[in-house]
This record gives structure tokens, sequence and C-alpha cells, in this order.
């Protein structure tokens, strides 16, 4: 539910806008908007975050123990960096050790190569969210379910329900890759003969205990899905969602570039080739995977075009590495030094390009000419209304008006400065000026009877933005 929250800085007070439901998009000046609102949530205490994250589309876990890092290094943003980076190096370390050891040398190289230049995890490797989390446990998820196919040990069992019950409170969509994984594991565990009775047992007890874990979030999650968005201004189609999927996962994330996302699909297309080719062993595992992907991204999307926005690619980010496993099967079959080499580089090259981008996201400036506007022309008297949810994260530059925020729900809003607009007269209390900010692409009609008139536009990341002064309301 959106909501201001304060945030102290040296300068002064200023009000974040956390998540709504659906979207926990907030991008900022110098460094993401959503570090500094993800910031101050972890100042709520353990019982307040579970209420809040009841709100929204992500489960509490990973800012159960983000806040652990928060508090170690003294309340600063630093440790949710620190955080997100130690569970990729975690990954590393699975790819490097019980990877290579399961599927040897050469799948493991290609493996390290190419997720240290793969676009999602350039991406997620120091973000302050729960995708580095969420990508490091489900491997080791996976991992362990093909161990435990292949043999069953009690250690492998005992990880395997660690790191799954741990998948499903990670994130929503890493609960339902850890939901197809256990029923990748259920067909796999009739078709094999090798402890067939000891593997059933145990798959039966583990999948009751894990289910039971998740319960108490079943019913948050029943609730989020089932809410048809109030407000919201969703024109979104099918075709928006997977171009959104395509980019996310193999291009820059502020910066999509087609060329980028061409590079990394025909290196999936060489070794699927490959694969099928030389008749891989591996060629039913990367169907699965593949399979799984699309599935997760079916649902994902019908959802949001027939009910209310729940998806975005980066929520599927848990399964990037069983999408570079698909890659790594297919090298591993090639045998020209020059063909798999050049594969590599490849990588290389859209990884530095894609690395380049993220640098350019990290120290955006262009939010400068927003700020010199609002500096010289609002007043404290003046009132601000944001037309969408992702408007309103402007308003921590020029925190001083009073504001209106349009599509969200009413259930968390505590401070006297901030108003849910749901009526044309709340604007009849402002003493001073009225403005309008919204995408370029939109103007007041959309919901007011009015009149107006733009006063301002300017660019910042890949959005357009109008200022509008609005009248005779």
């Amino acid at each position: 539910v959106e909501a201001k929250l304060p945030f102290q800085t040296e300068e002064g007070m200023i009000f974040l806008a956390p998540s709504d439901i659906w979207y926990v998009e907030a991008v900022g000046h110098y460094c993401s908007l959503y570090t500094i609102e993800r910031n101050y949530l972890l100042r709520h205490s353990f019982s307040d975050i579970i209420r809040l994250c009841s709100n929204d589309v992500h489960s509490p876990l990973y800012y159960f123990i983000a806040k652990i890092f928060y508090h170690l290094f003294f309340n600063h943003i630093f440790g949710l960096k620190i955080c997100s980076l130690l569970f990729m190096g975690f990954y590393f370390w699975l790819l490097s050790v019980p990877f290579k050891k399961e599927f040897g040398f050469k799948m493991s190289l290609a493996m390290i190569v190419l997720s240290s230049f793969f676009p999602t995890f350039l991406t997620h490797n120091t973000e302050p969210r729960m995708y580095a989390m969420s990508i490091a446990i489900f491997s080791l998820t996976v991992l362990m379910a093909v161990k435990i196919l292949k043999e069953f040990k009690i250690s492998y069992a005992i990880i395997f329900f660690i790191a799954s019950s741990f998948s499903t409170y990670i994130h929503t969509y890493t609960m339902l890759a850890t939901v197809l994984l256990y029923i990748v594991m259920a067909v796999a565990i009739i078709i094999i003969k090798e402890d067939k009775k000891k593997k059933i047992f145990w798959f039966l007890i583990n999948s009751i205990c894990v289910s039971l874990l998740y319960l108490p979030w079943l019913f948050s999650l029943i609730s989020q899905f089932g809410k048809k968005s109030e407000g919201l201004n969703t024109e979104y189609d099918a075709a928006f969602f997977i171009n959104d999927t395509v980019y996310e996962l193999f291009s820059s994330i502020m910066y999509p570039k087609k060329w980028q996302a061409a590079i990394w699909i025909l290196i999936l297309l060489i070794s699927f080739v490959f694969l099928i080719v030389k008749k891989s062993k591996y060629i039913k595992y990367v169907i699965l995977t593949y399979a799984s992907l699309f599935i997760l991204c079916f649902v994902g999307i019908f959802l949001s075009v027939n009910n209310s926005p729940c998806y975005m690619g980066r929520y599927i980010s848990c399964l990037a590495p069983l999408i570079l496993f698909g890659v790594a099967a297919g090298m591993k079959e090639i045998k020209s030094k020059w063909i798999f080499t050049a594969i590599l580089l490849l990588s290389l090259m859209a990884g530095v390009l894609v690395y380049r981008d993220r640098i350019r996201y990290e120290y955006e400036s262009s939010i400068d000419e927003y700020i010199a506007y609002a500096n010289e022309n609002f007043k404290e008297d003046d009132a601000i209304l944001y037309a969408d949810l992702h408007n309103d994260y402007l308003s921590i530059y020029y925190p001083e008006a009073y504001s209106f925020i349009y599509g969200f729900r009413d259930d968390f809003n505590p401070f006297d400065n901030d108003e849910t607009f749901t009526d044309i007269n709340q604007l009849k209390q402002v003493k001073g000026d009225v403005y309008l900010i919204c995408f370029d692409n939109k103007n007041p009609d959309w919901f007011l009877s009015c009149e107006y008139e733009k006063k301002y536009g300017f660019h910042f990341l890949y959005y357009d933005f109008s200022i509008y002064r609005i009248y005779n309301f």
C-alpha cells in the first residue's frame, strides 16, 4: 500500500513513497530511491515489516535478513549492498565447488563466465533488493534436488528442506518456481527406480512440512492475487510484459537495447543447436528449465493483463541460472575451442556494455533539471498531485509541498503532508497553486475535469515527465 514515509538526511526530513501492492519501483538521484525507501522500511520492527509486506507482492524474509545487515553496518544502505554481494558470492561458490563436482570443470567454467557477464546478474549483484538472494538460494535448492534424485542422503535432504523453505519466503515468484521444482521432482522420483520408497516417503514428509511453514503467508498471497486494482491506471498488454522480460534478462535494465538482447538470444540458440545435434544427456533438463520459465511468465502475464499488475521481468531472476545452465550444457558439447571462446567473448562484449549502462544508471544526474524548476517555482503553500505511482518518487525532491497521490488505497497513510486523491473537491483546501506531475504521454484529462496549462517538461532515465498547472477545479 502506498504511503509517504519520513527519512532523515543531512539536509533534513524528506518523505519517501514505499511500494504499492504490485509495483516496487523507484529510481533516484545518484542512487536508487528504492534503496532509500527500503532503508526506511528496515527501521521498522520485524512485526511491522510483516504487516507492510502483507500488502505487497514481496515476502518478508529478505527484509528480515537485510534488516540485520542494515544494523550491522550502522544503519547505512551500504549494508544492503553487502548483503546482496554476499549472496551473489555464495552463488559463485556453488558454481565453483558443488556444481563443478556434479557437472564437471568445463560446465562450471562456462557457468562462472556466463554468470559474470549476464545482464540480470550485473544488475542484482549489489542492488539492495531480494533478487540476489533469490538467485543464490533457489540455485542451492535446485542443486540439492539434483543430488537427492541421484543419491538420497540425509544431509542433502536437510539442506534441501531449509533452502526450499527459504525460497518460498524470499519472493512470490521464487515460491512459484519452487513449486514447479517440487512437481518435477515428484515426477522424477516416480520414474527413477533407485530408493523409490525411501524417496517417496521423504518427499511427502518434506512437502507437507514446507507447505505448513508457508501456510501463514499463503492467506496474504491469495488476498494479493485476488484483488483487482482500484484506481491504478494499467494499460499494459501481453506484449509489454514479454518485452520487459526479454530486456530485464538480456539487456541493460534502465537502458534496454535490442542488440544486447539479440546477442544473448543468439548465444542461447547456438547452444541449443549443439544440445540437439550432439544429443546431449542434458537436453531433458534444459527443456524442463525453459518450460518452467515459460510457465512462470505465462502465469504472471495472464494475471497482470486480466486481473492486476503482478509481474515484471525481474521477478523471474531466480530462473536465470537455469537459463545459463542450458547454455553451458550446449557449450560442453562444443569441441571447437574457437567456437567455445567466441561464445565467451560475445558474452563478455555484451556484459561490458551492460556494465557501462549500469554505471550510467547509478550516477544519473538529469534530475537536476526538475530540482532547479521545483526550487524556482514551487511555493510552500502549493500542492502537487502525482497522477501515477511512478511519478510519486519525485516528491522526495520537494517535500515541502502538500502532496496528493492518485491510484492507491488509503489503508496506511499516517502523515499530514500527504493525502490520497479521490475527489476533485480535495484540491479546494489548497491555499497556493496546484500542479500535476504525470508522464508525458498523459494529461489531466485522464482523470480530471478542469482547465490546465503545461508549464514544464523534462526527461529522467527512460521517463519523460510533464508538469501542469491546473485551474478551475
